[in-house]
């Protein structure tokens, strides 16, 4: 998948001049998928916490031309608190030896066939295969 931003240890997403913390100072908001249109949006918010710093005030990811879509629903004994905060993003393999979603090491990429994933602290999670990832950052 070709991709215009890249994400560091599983929470950093990377698009110069930005490094934005998903984990810690955004939180997700909505995902909207259109089948008709073959695209998934992610939405994030800067978190109104204390002590986030002054960062952007929303993260947009768009995947086109999405030819698989996954959605694995949360954990009922979590909080919804914790709905809105990755966990991870990272990849998505059916194989045997994977158990979640995995983080490459940086010196290798991944399989062409791993799915992107999304995982949330409340244990849902968002897999995806596309052609093309899009961030769009708003000041």
């Amino acid at each position: 998948m070709r991709r215009d931003f890249e994400i560091r240890t599983g929470i950093y997403l990377v698009q110069p001049p930005h490094e934005l913390d998903l984990h810690n100072n955004f939180d997700f908001q909505d995902l909207r998928y259109s089948v008709a249109e073959r695209t998934l949006l992610l939405q994030w918010r800067r978190s109104e916490r204390e002590g986030v710093p002054p960062t952007p005030t929303s993260v947009t990811i768009e995947f086109r031309g999405v030819t698989e879509f996954r959605f694995q629903p949360r954990d009922p004994d979590i909080p919804f608190t914790e709905d809105d905060c990755l966990s991870t993003f990272g990849y998505w393999t059916d194989e045997d030896w994977a158990d979640g979603v995995i983080i490459c090491d940086p010196s290798q990429g991944p399989d062409a066939r791993w799915l992107t994933a999304i995982d949330f602290m409340a244990g849902a999670v968002i897999a995806v295969q596309a052609d093309s990832a899009h961030a769009t950052i708003a000041a």
